[in-house]
This record gives structure tokens, C-alpha cells and sequence, in this order.
């Protein structure tokens, strides 16, 4: 298991990092470090941590996340392999007061909102061609894309102060918990076998993720199985009962209040409204779309 603190070395001769990467997939690693990260999936499906928000990801997802805020990827069952593009870079990569001056105020601002974490929904800053440019054009085209993403509208992920966890030991407890999560929740899946994983009392493993990770063991086990259903709700025609089943349920009307309260309609009126977008897009625009809708009720900030 990989420490919690990570420790990223720029890229010489630029200060800062491009990594296109594919994986089969993406365990838990609930980690921080001082450089911001620009992450933008190209392929696959599962779950974005950050702070105590927990979110669904797919193709089109595009986030931000600031110094020491603690995040994660764990990818779906089912899903094809993960293909990404992270950037990480300091704040002052491009000299000690560059964002200080007030021609870039809205990248300040965003730089700023960024320790809370920050989605992007339907923003596509050309990311893919930075990895087939000279060091300078690379440069320049990050720039560029940093100011036309704080030109967008974005929404804020972590609520209130983030957590922070400061100790492997914890880190490890953690990661072990969310993985046994990931790896069981389409079953039943008690407290008891959660903390098992991390090799503790079911009372003290609670404590220990509450205060770690913003939220509970339940509520977090019930956002990755909804997340889980919406997946179904768009990409396959099941019933909705077969759905709640699927995504570890035990029985209809549970699944339809949880799903109610985390997204805010009912899992007909997702799948309906899902559709419904996709029969008023142009064929050509199909993939674009599924690629970057996005749900959520953080507020927008401009």
C-alpha cells in the first residue's frame, strides 16, 4: 500500500508534470500533495473522491484539485480500462507572483475555489495535444488552458474544510475500508466486514473514516452504490428493480429514497431525463453528450 503523502518531481526541463496513462483499473489511494492536479478521463467509469465529496466519473470528467486536498479515483466494476491525463504543477510554476497580477484575477480565483476541489462540466480544454509539444508550447498551451477553464463555470466539490488525514497508519486503514467498499457493496456488506479489512473493531473503524473522510461508512457505501445505479439507468435498459438489486439494494423502496436523496429525482426521472437529452442532440453529438453531462447540486460559481 502506497504512503498517503506523495511526493511528485516536475518534469524536466518544464517545473511541472503531463502523464497520459492506461490502467485496467483504479484502486483506492486516498492521498494529498502541495502541487495542484488537472485531471481529465478519457475512458472508463467509477468514483471521484474529494474532501467529503464523492461523485460519480466518466468519460468527459474533468476536475481540479488543490494543495492537500485529500482524493482518489476507484474505478466501477465493469468498466473498460481507465485512459487519463493528469497534470500536476505549483502555484508558482510560472514564477512566484505570476498569478498576483490582475490580468489573471479569474485564474487566481479558480486557483483559490481549487482547495475545495472543482468540476468542470462540459469544459474540453485541448489537454490531449499538450503531450506532442516542445517544452515552451507546452507551456504556453497549460496557460491557456487554465484561463479558459477559470473563464467557465465550474462547481465546487468538498463543503466546509476538507478533511485531512496526516498518518499512513490511517492512510492504509482507509484505503483498506474504501477497497473492501469497491470491492462488496453489490452484496450485502456490514459494518463488521468493512472493518475487518482494516483489521479493527466495527465502533472504532466508524470513528476513524468519519473523521477522515467528511462522511459515514453507510452514507458512503450508499454513494457508490447509487453511483453504481445511475451507470445502469444510462447504459442499459434493466428495470429499475433489477437495478436496485444490481447496484446492492436489498429491496426496491430503500433504493428509491436513497437515490431520491442524493440526486435529487427519483431513478425514472433520471433515466427519463437522461433520454430525453438525448433525443433533442444531433446524431454526431451523441458521445459528446453522454460524455459530459453531469449531475450534481454544489453551486456554480462563474
Amino acid at each position: 500500500m502506497r504512503v498517503l503523502y506523495e511526493h511528485l518531481e516536475p518534469e524536466f526541463p518544464v517545473n511541472w508534470r503531463y502523464t497520459r496513462f492506461r490502467a485496467p483499473r483504479l484502486e483506492a489511494y486516498w492521498h494529498f500533495h502541495p502541487e495542484y492536479e488537472l485531471t481529465y478521463i478519457l475512458h472508463g467509469t467509477g468514483t471521484r473522491l474529494a474532501g467529503n465529496s464523492v461523485e460519480e466519473y466518466r468519460p468527459g470528467d474533468l476536475a481540479l484539485f488543490g494543495p492537500d486536498l485529500p482524493h482518489t479515483y476507484v474505478t466501477m466494476p465493469e468498466s473498460e480500462p481507465i485512459e487519463a491525463i493528469v497534470i500536476h504543477f505549483a502555484r508558482d510554476f510560472l514564477g512566484a507572483e505570476f498569478f498576483d497580477s490582475p490580468v489573471f484575477g479569474n485564474v487566481r480565483r479558480m486557483l483559490d475555489d481549487a482547495r475545495r476541489g472543482i468540476r468542470f462540466p462540459g469544459a474540453l480544454p485541448p489537454l490531449e495535444d499538450l503531450g506532442r509539444l516542445t517544452p515552451p508550447e507546452r507551456t504556453v498551451e497549460l496557460l491557456r488552458a487554465l484561463v479558459m477553464l477559470s473563464r467557465t463555470p465550474y462547481i465546487l466539490l468538498a463543503t466546509g474544510r476538507s478533511p485531512s488525514v496526516l498518518h499512513q497508519s490511517t492512510a492504509v486503514r482507509i484505503q483498506a475500508m474504501m477497497k473492501a467498499i469497491h470491492s462488496g457493496y453489490t452484496a450485502r456488506l456490514s459494518l463488521e466486514d468493512i472493518a475487518a479489512a482494516a483489521h479493527m473493531n466495527a465502533s472504532a473503524a466508524s470513528r476513524l473514516f468519519a473523521r477522515s473522510t467528511g462522511f459515514t461508512v453507510s452514507h458512503y457505501v450508499n454513494l457508490v452504490r447509487v453511483n453504481r445505479a445511475c451507470q445502469l439507468l444510462r447504459d442499459t435498459d434493466r428495470s429499475v428493480s433489477t437495478i436496485a438489486a444490481d447496484s446492492g439494494f436489498g429491496n426496491l423502496s430503500n433504493f428509491n429514497r436513497r437515490f431520491r436523496e442524493l440526486k435529487k429525482m427519483s431513478p425514472r426521472e433520471y433515466r427519463a431525463n437522461f433520454r430525453v437529452e438525448l433525443e433533442t442532440v444531433p446524431v454526431t453529438d451523441l458521445d459528446a453528450l453522454r460524455r459530459h453531462r453531469t449531475h450534481g447540486t454544489a453551486a456554480v460559481r462563474p
